[in-house]
């Protein structure tokens, strides 16, 4: 009876301490709409390789879905001055040694904007029967210009956070631009072809993001559980509560494109 009374106490134990570490984090989820007519970019004028390229492509830079949600938003932890990161919830430790893939395919670059850790690594690959160079420029890494020949790679590391995402392009063919996300914190999403995003394990409290597109830069004014937020700097501030944390949709305004 009394090893019965001590295992019961024991799994009850086990059990208080799996809901509280449980409790210490929550997920955050939403989705970009436009609202309003979107202009879509005139297609990529063709100027070299055109028997591989074609005349024309489809711009990446600004893609929304069927019902305007918004792809290539990116979203990342924003700290204010003076203020620390908080420690990265476990299942990042594995996540920061995964490659980061960016691809030349087609004469385009995918994706449009990739996410990295400082420190991990970026394999950059042509999968084209032309040359490309990957020319990678940001403020705080030195800047990368890498000729890479038909189905050749290389890989590379960024080792200090860019404020804002690092400029890829290749010279050979300018048409070709996307962005790559280099930040110290893991927390950190891009939206999907359907405007989706996911930034998993936030400590639970409140946390400010930073909000950006390569059309516009950082999006200085969205809406929020009908709220209009503005802000300079294109942060919002969110409460991230234990478990699932859906913001629902966050509405763009067109003209802000």
């Amino acid at each position: 009876m009394k090893h019965a009374t001590i295992g019961m106490l024991f799994l009850l134990f086990v059990g208080f301490t799996v809901d509280q570490a449980a409790a210490q984090w929550g997920t955050v989820t939403g989705q970009f709409v436009v609202k309003g007519n979107v202009v879509l970019l005139k297609p990529l004028v063709v100027t070299k390789d055109n028997a591989f390229c074609g005349n024309q492509l489809n711009d990446p830079l600004l893609t929304v879905g069927p019902k305007n949600e918004l792809q290539d938003v990116a979203l990342w932890l924003y700290l204010d001055r003076g203020d620390k990161a908080p420690t990265p919830h476990p299942m990042y430790a594995a996540l920061a040694k995964k490659q980061v893939d960016v691809v030349n395919r087609g004469c385009l670059y995918e994706p449009q904007v990739a996410l990295a850790v400082t420190g991990q690594n970026v394999k950059f690959s042509n999968q084209d029967p032309i040359a490309h160079n990957f020319k990678v420029e940001g403020f705080a890494n030195g800047g990368l210009n890498n000729l890479v020949p038909a189905a050749g790679n290389f890989v590379h590391a960024f080792n200090d956070e860019e404020r804002y995402p690092m400029n890829a392009g290749c010279t050979i063919h300018p048409w070709m631009k996307s962005f790559i996300v280099v930040r110290e914190s893991p927390y950190m999403a891009v939206t999907d072809n359907l405007g989706n995003f996911k930034i998993e394990n936030l400590p639970v409290g409140k946390h400010k993001l930073q909000i950006w597109h390569g059309k516009s830069g950082v999006i200085k004014e969205v809406t929020l559980g009908g709220k209009t937020l503005k802000d300079r700097k294109g942060v919002i501030e969110i409460n991230v509560q234990p478990g699932q944390n859906n913001l629902g949709v966050i509405t763009v305004d067109a003209a802000k494109l």
